[in-house]
């Protein structure tokens, strides 16, 4: 016997709840209401269109209501990643694997674009791995290929890599 009766009040709370503890995207919270009407279902991927017609509903609520804001969510999404110095190839990437709309990628990264931007954190994901001007000096002429490839396979452009590897002092 389930624990819970499937109903749109059900999901709303479950949606609320979710939303007081993440900053979800839209995208975020229909796939955990879809999980909670399949846990209440008991398992089933067979429940009725009500149950969407439901979650798209509550989704529009929570949106006009201000509890759900994509471009807000990829913002905070964005600068967290630059912060932690991964490159903007590997920020859309990463939105676009979190299901954020094509338009809302694309105005997040013409607010974040900036060669500086970028040039930094390259410069934090070369410190957090060791490599071009944070390594011995002994080592980095002979480490310098390897550097310049992990730079390029992390989603950096040549030009920023060779900048950040071949900077002389950090």
């Amino acid at each position: 016997m389930p624990k819970h009766v499937l109903s749109f009040e059900t999901l709303r709370r479950a949606g609320l709840s979710y939303l007081g503890r993440y900053a979800a995207s839209t995208n975020a919270l229909k796939l955990v209401l879809r999980r909670k009407v399949k846990r209440i279902e008991g398992g089933s991927d067979n429940w009725s269109p009500e149950a969407d017609n439901w979650i798209n509903e509550i989704v529009d609520r929570f949106t006009r209501a201000g509890l759900l804001d994509d471009s807000l969510v990829a913002e905070n999404l964005c600068s967290s990643l630059l912060r932690r110095g991964t490159s903007f190839n590997g920020i859309k990437a990463k939105l676009t694997a979190k299901g954020f709309e094509n338009a809302v990628i694309s105005q997040v990264m013409n607010d974040l674009s900036s060669d500086a931007e970028e040039l930094e954190a390259a410069f934090v994901m070369a410190r957090r791995k060791g490599l071009g001007p944070y390594r011995k000096k002994e080592d980095r002429k002979t480490n310098r290929r390897r550097d310049l490839r992990v730079m390029g396979q992390a989603g950096f452009p040549y030009s920023v890599s060779k900048t950040v590897i071949d900077s002389v002092d950090t």
